[in-house]
Order: C-alpha cells, then structure tokens, then sequence
C-alpha cells in the first residue's frame, strides 16, 4: 500500500514524534503522517479519546503530552510472558497505549527520577523495572511493536511491515592493552619489586618489556583472527586519559600504544573509551578524543564509557558537546539484558530539553565482567545465558552487541576456559551452528 498510516490526533508533541518516529519509521519500516482529518479508506490508527473516528483505536496516557517528569502511576502485568502497562480500555484496538509504552521504557524514564545510585554513582539494574519485574533478559518494546504491526496487517492487508534482518557486532573495550609494556622505567621497577615480594618470577615481565615475548594482555591478533573467521565486525574502544585510580592505560604517546592503536584503527573501526575522570569534566573528554585522534589519524566520533558510567541525561549531553555521534554505553555492569527494552540502534531523547537529537545510542546486551565477576557464572552457564540473549535478538530481527576486554582472554587464572565460550560465542552470534562435540 502506497500511501502513509495516518495517525489521528487532536494534538501532537516532541515526543509523540519521537515515539512514533521509533515504532514505524526504525521498528516496522513504514511511513506515517499525522492527520486532524482522516480518511476511513487509508489505513488509520486512531489516537485520540473518540472512539467513532475509526481505524485501530489506542486512547492516549497523559505521558506523550505532559513536560518534565514525575512519578508515573505504573501498574505492571503479564500477557503470554510479555509485560504490560498503560492498558487499554475494552474498546479499544490495541491492548496497551504502544507510544507511551515505549517512550517510557527507551527514554529511561525512570532514570531521570530519583533512585539510590551504587558505588560509582550509577542506576543499578536491580533498581529498574525490568527486573523487578522479570523483562530485563526480553526487547519487550520490539515484542510489542511486533505485534502491533501483525495487527496493522490484519487489519490492512496491503501494509507490507519491514522484516528486518538480523545483525550483530563484537565490541572490545581496551582499558589495559599492555601487562607490562607501555609503562615506563619507574612504573616496571616497581612492578619488579612487588613481583619478588609476591614470589612471582621477574623474567616474564623482562622478557616482553625487551620484545621477546608477547605481553600476556595482547590478545588482539587472537580476537580479529576468530571474528574475521566468522565474518563478525568487530570495534575497539580505547582509553587515552591520565592515571588514576581507575584508569590505567599508558599513555597514548608511547611508541608501542601508539602502534597498536594505529594497526587496529587501520582494519577496524575505533572509539573512544572515556575515563573514569572524564565523567565530570568534557574538557576532559575533549582532550582525551583529541589524544585518540592524534594517535590513530583519524577522526573519532564514538563512545563507551568506561565503567559504564552514564547518568541521564548529563552524560549523553557532555557526549554531543563534544561533537560524538555514537555511544555504545547503554547496558548495565550487574546484569545482562536490555537496558532499555529494545534490541536495535535508536536516538537519545532528552527528556529536559523536551528534544530529540542526533546521538545515536548502540546498546549491548552483555559484558564478560558482568558473567564472570557480578554473577560469578560459569563459562557453560554463561553460554546459556548468552544463547537466550541472542535467540532474543535474533527472533525481533535486532542488533546483538556483545563487550569483551582484551585482558579477558588471556586464557589466565580467573579467566582459565573463558577463551572457549568467546569461541562459542562468536561462532553461535554470527549464525553457526554449534555442533555438540
């Protein structure tokens, strides 16, 4: 069918826009525009309190219409193992208000509220809706829209709704590309001194200062030679700012950072992994992605942030006054799953200008930290929890984005077998079969 689904309504707003702008335009593939005089022969969803306009009658919540934010009254129930809220009157076409549903769940609303923040001043999974309420591990927002778009072409069999196809991508956070390499004279002979102290022999440590050996933390030959092997894309994140407690990459002027940066930056596309310290200050952002410029030679224009620091909504606006395009840090440290809701790149909306924008946020649905260290999961229970991620993303036509560290891989201690499941892993996300040997 040719022509666009008018939508009805008495009056509209920056974030009826957005919502409807994500639900057909990003979700289902199909032009819309909005009419204060429909016509009953196009295909018309009718959001408005009249129920004698016709087409697929959804009642607006005051959400879409409404300023600022405030506590919503919000009462969670579960259909078929989806949930849902802002229910519709019996009369209407659809089950729930979808706009005001996903406008809430993809603009983290919730997290421009008040709420405990844990110990590096970030919203805690455990704090959200989706998990008090079992959808954290589900994209409930493109579940929903899926249905609604089976119920746009049974209602109008000439809508033809996008199947989209699904894609994934590996993303690798650099925070210490070295061991031993890139730290300087002063910083190895104190590491000498505690390694004779802690009985650890110095010779490894000599060995790949000298280049005779590899530096256990580089990994990076092992992680392109399995994505390319399986045709995944794959980008880095790299930090570039000052030592400090949480940060400790060496400095990007050093010869061999420098060198890997440059190689990696020349097959791959890059990023820039903000500091901790950055968080605060986007001066410092910007002397950090100027650092990142200078050494890869190209230009920069995305994000994740290290530590997952992210605070709504300073964090993204610190982000687009610093010119970045792309941020790659929504996901939580404690748990993995959909931050927010949804399985697929969408615009952040600023819900204290009242404004969409331009930034484009790429979420990921888990970090090995996260499987490893929080949930202090096996690498076999982890696979099955990866599986169910994927066969999530994978069933709404989604972007599966997985976060490893190159420090992750070395196959050593704590992470002895890891090596195996990101194996696995990459070979299952990009559509293999795993075979059961």
């Amino acid at each position: 069918m040719s022509a666009a689904i008018q939508i009805y309504c008495v009056k509209t707003s920056p974030r009826l826009i957005y919502s409807l702008d994500l639900v057909f335009n990003n979700i289902l593939g199909l032009e819309y525009e909005i009419t204060e005089k429909p016509d009953n022969s196009k295909p018309l969803v009718n959001y408005s309190y009249d129920r004698s306009v016709g087409g697929i009658f959804i009642q607006p919540e005051p959400l879409l219409f409404e300023t600022g934010v405030r506590k919503q009254d919000i009462w969670v129930a579960h259909m078929d193992e989806l949930p849902l809220f802002y229910q519709q009157p019996p009369e209407a076409g659809f089950l729930i208000d979808l706009f005001a549903y996903v406008f809430y769940l993809v603009t983290r609303y919730e997290e421009y509220l008040p709420f405990t923040r844990d110990g590096h001043g970030r919203f805690a999974a455990e704090s959200s809706m989706a998990y008090k309420h079992n959808f954290l591990y589900r994209p409930v927002v493109d579940l929903w829209v899926q249905r609604f778009g089976n119920t746009l072409s049974l209602l109008y069999p000439g809508i033809k709704v996008r199947n989209n196809s699904y894609n994934n991508l590996l993303t690798i956070d650099v925070d210490q590309p070295f061991s031993y390499r890139g730290k300087g004279i002063l910083r190895n002979m104190g590491g000498m001194i505690k390694d004779l102290f802690r009985g650890v022999p110095v010779s490894e440590r000599l060995k790949c200062i000298t280049g005779m050996q590899k530096d256990p933390y580089d990994t990076f030959d092992y992680l392109n030679q399995y994505a390319e092997k399986y045709n995944v894309p794959i980008k880095y994140f790299f930090s570039t700012g000052r030592r400090s407690r949480f940060d400790k990459n060496p400095n990007p002027a050093r010869r061999c950072y420098r060198k890997l940066i440059r190689k990696i930056a020349g097959r791959f596309k890059i990023g820039l992994h903000p500091s901790y310290t950055s968080n605060k200050d986007v001066r410092i952002l910007g002397k950090e992605l100027r650092r990142l410029e200078k050494a890869s030679r190209i230009k920069v224009d995305s994000t994740r942030k290290h530590f997952l620091l992210l605070s709504f909504p300073d964090t993204y606006q610190s982000l687009q006054s610093a010119g970045i395009k792309y941020d790659y840090t929504l996901g939580y440290a404690r748990e993995p799953g959909f931050r927010a809701s949804i399985a697929r790149p969408f615009h952040f909306y600023d819900l204290e200008k009242e404004e969409s924008t331009d930034l484009l946020l790429i979420p990921f649905q888990y970090m090995d930290v996260t499987l490893q260290q929080y949930k202090r999961l096996t690498p076999d229970e982890s696979f099955e929890m990866i599986e169910k991620l994927i066969d999530e993303t994978r069933n709404v036509g989604g972007l599966f984005v997985c976060l490893w560290h190159n420090t992750s891989l070395t196959g050593k201690n704590e992470w002895e077998g890891w090596r195996s499941l990101f194996e696995k892993v990459i070979k299952f996300q990009a559509n293999d079969k795993i075979s059961e040997e």
